[in-house]
């Protein structure tokens, strides 16, 4: 048994060293099904003959069978390579627009033909003309409205707002009536004229975009496909006060600037988006000097656009170069596949150039520095890279067209300065010595009044020192330590850290400290407020960031900690 044993023992501390043992076992892999397509040729079908041939061919009647000459259905396989991505079809159009940033815009049809909004487009083809009735307005809510989720009543009063917004009157609705409106008129910009699909979408996002801000999201992208792909130039109304905000919410800003630099929509665009410095946030642009400010920087961008190029555009003559941009057209609506395009826009970047940029900064830099020049400021605004021929150029212009220099802010505060100390002057007269020795003997007689007042208050506060024996009269000093030694218990609590003090240790002041839970600055006030207390006078003084005791009461400390009498 202890042979077996000895043996079974050696076995397993050879098996020890046996990794192959540690592993897991493998499993035997498992055989995927075939996935690959396979080619199928089906035998051509034989009429039958006999008599058979006529049950057979009432069969046909409801079995569909497709011809066997007729095209399979093709669906469309998006490329996977980079060899098909070049393969790219022909644009469906191709033009130039009439813009001073866009270069180029290609159309393509979209390649996948979905077929799941093809029953909102017909139902919008069958109300597009319908005249609604005046009825009470009904709530509707839906992320993605569609005509088949309205009741009746919803319906009716859709109708019914929007007749009212095609007459220019636009009343308040809910959210998803306007977003049904937008996603009607894009749909069918194929069957109505595109001009007005355009104008529509501006005036619903106008009038409503401050009641619905998420609008700015949508509406200004819409705007631009509608415009780009029918050919269209953007609305007036998106080029005039609201151009910031259409710029701030499109990815192709470029197609909204305006054409030529004397419209004011494209200076406004240029201090928007081509400028690091907003003027209006000046601690100078105040509510006095806001008309000087808007009008001397509008016609001084306005001059040096017009001259930096003979055809007025600011853009050939700051080196930008062109990029390239593609976008699906309305992204985020409901929109059927016929009306859907993939668009490639060439363009000019307005809001990418350095060179742009900086140029119209330090214009509206320089500018402003002429501005405060006017104003008496003296501050002024530092210029890094402005052509000496353009600085000279501004200075003609804006030499005649700002006022001439006016008090500055801070004169007119020295001269109400001087004013109001005017209030406080002594008023002027000759020199009197008569009048010096009337000043002179008042004044003796004020002080003979206080004098008297002070003895008295003096005499009824304490007795005659002649009435009490001098042997009675104590020493201040023996009278404070005569108090001390009284109420010495109630130094008691402060005694480790009065004895750090006496000691000169400021660490063991801060234990001390710490240790009752108090800042080493309260600690010592309350033994000063004791010993004010006890004596009329503080035991403790700080130095450097410690406490130590006064030199005049170390002897009354040593009392207190060795319990000796004084």
């Amino acid at each position: 048994m202890e042979r077996d044993e000895q043996k079974k023992r050696e076995e397993e501390l050879d098996r020890f060293w046996d990794i192959d043992a540690l592993i897991p076992k493998k499993r035997a892999p498992h055989l995927q099904a075939d996935t690959r397509t396979a080619e199928i040729v089906l035998e051509p079908l034989q009429k039958p003959e006999g008599p058979s041939a006529k049950a057979v061919s009432r069969a046909s009647d409801t079995e569909a069978i497709p011809p066997q000459d007729s095209a399979p259905t093709r669906r469309f396989i998006p490329p996977h390579t980079a060899e098909e991505m070049n393969r790219r079809p022909a644009p469906e159009l191709e033009y130039t627009p009439e813009n001073a940033l866009v270069r180029r815009v290609r159309l393509y049809r979209w390649k996948s033909d979905y077929r799941y909004y093809e029953g909102f487009v017909r139902d919008a083809q069958k109300l597009y003309r319908v005249v609604g009735g005046e009825c009470p307005r009904v709530p509707f809510f839906s992320y993605v409205p569609q005509y088949s989720q309205m009741t009746r009543p919803q319906l009716e009063w859709y109708l019914w707002w929007r007749t009212c917004v095609r007459q220019e009157k636009c009343v308040d609705t809910d959210y998803s009536y306007v977003l049904l409106y937008a996603f009607e008129l894009i749909n069918l910009s194929d069957k109505i004229d595109p001009l007005t699909v355009r104008d529509e979408l501006c005036k619903i996002w106008v009038a409503y975009r401050n009641t619905f801000h998420q609008l700015d999201s949508y509406l200004p992208e819409w705007i631009c496909d509608v415009c780009l792909i029918h050919r269209l130039p953007p609305p007036p109304a998106c080029t005039d006060e609201l151009l910031p905000v259409v710029m701030a919410h499109c990815s192709l800003k470029e197609f909204y600037v305006p054409s030529h630099s004397k419209e004011e929509s494209y200076l406004r665009a240029l201090l928007a988006f081509c400028s690091n410095y907003n003027y209006r946030k000046s601690k100078f642009y105040t509510e006095e000097h806001a008309k000087l400010f808007d009008t001397t920087l509008m016609g001084a961008l306005a001059f040096v656009t017009e001259r930096m190029s003979a055809d007025g555009k600011l853009f050939s003559a700051s080196g930008m170069d062109d990029s390239r941009m593609t976008r699906d057209a309305y992204t985020g609506a409901l929109c059927s596949y016929r009306i859907k395009r993939k668009i490639e826009v060439e363009f000019c970047s307005f809001s990418r150039s350095h060179e742009l940029r900086f140029f119209v900064t330090d214009v509206v830099k320089y500018t402003e520095n002429k501005v405060r020049a006017v104003l008496g400021v003296r501050s002024r605004l530092t210029i890094y890279a402005l052509p000496v021929s353009v600085r000279e150029m501004l200075d003609g212009y804006l030499d005649s067209v700002l006022p001439k220099r006016t008090q500055s802010v801070q004169k007119k505060r020295e001269d109400e300065a001087r004013e109001y100390e005017k209030l406080y002057d002594l008023p002027r007269k000759e020199l009197s010595l008569r009048d010096a020795a009337e000043i002179e003997r008042l004044s003796w007689d004020t002080t003979e009044r206080l004098v008297e007042a002070f003895e008295e208050q003096e005499e009824a506060a304490e007795p005659p020192v002649d009435d009490v024996p001098v042997k009675d009269i104590p020493h201040p000093n023996e009278k404070m330590i005569d108090e001390t030694e009284a109420d010495t218990n109630a130094f008691f609590a402060y005694l480790p850290f009065l004895q750090a003090v006496y000691d000169g240790d400021g660490a063991g002041q801060r234990r001390a400290a710490q240790a009752r839970g108090l800042p080493l600055d309260v600690l010592a006030d309350e033994v000063n407020a004791l010993a004010a207390d006890l004596m009329g006078d503080i035991l403790l003084e700080e130095c450097d960031g410690v406490y130590a005791v006064i030199e005049d009461y170390r002897e009354i400390l040593d009392a207190l900690l060795t319990g000796k009498e004084l």
